[in-house]
């Protein structure tokens, strides 16, 4: 019993801690690039988006979980308390999507589980399916809930291209400290 109380609180500390660090970087996103506004909710630089990527690629449902936790706090911010239903559904999509597409393309062997052993090109084909993944289910989201100035046909694109620079940017940063950190490892082929 021990054992799975230990690993119950060291699973809600992941979940927390991913929570905490993605509303952060949703923050510094906001605060970095606030010139860069497509529209509410949508930025042509949106590096939460790589964040996504990383929490769900190192941590997993955890990881997720916390994306999910902390769009919900987020979206706490934006919405009234009488739209619970489109909040709760956004942090969902926000953290799922990214688990989903990620088991999705394990199934089918596309993505190692480790980022140190992907290629550049390997990176930026999964960086490109999780960005069209999230900006797809988020419009569709925002469409079905007759989001009043939601435009799915056109607001896709800026969501997808933000999402992809901002994913973009993280995982190659993040790439190229693992590389740092480890410069003599065998370069490894896909």
């Amino acid at each position: 019993m021990t054992r799975s109380i230990h690993h119950l609180i060291e699973q809600t500390a992941l979940v927390l801690t991913s929570a905490f660090l993605f509303v952060l970087f949703f923050k510094l996103n906001g605060w970095i690039f606030s010139n860069f506004v497509y529209s509410e909710g949508i930025c042509w630089v949106f590096l939460p988006a790589g964040f996504r990527v990383v929490l769900v690629l190192v941590l997993g449902l955890p990881g997720a979980l916390g994306l999910v936790v902390g769009s919900w706090f987020i979206d706490s911010a934006l919405f009234s308390a009488d739209t619970w239903l489109l909040p709760f559904l956004n942090g969902l999509v926000s953290g799922l999507t990214p688990w989903l597409v990620m088991k999705y393309l394990q199934h089918k062997g596309q993505l190692k589980p480790q980022i140190m052993s992907m290629t550049a090109q390997r990176l930026l084909q999964m960086t490109l399916i999780f960005s069209a993944a999230s900006a797809i289910s988020h419009q569709l989201l925002w469409w079905l809930f007759e989001r009043p100035d939601a435009n799915i046909l056109i607001d896709v694109w800026p969501m997808f291209i933000g999402n992809a620079l901002g994913a973009l940017l993280m995982l190659y940063g993040f790439k190229f400290a693992l590389d740092r950190i480890q410069p003599n490892r065998s370069t490894l082929n896909d």
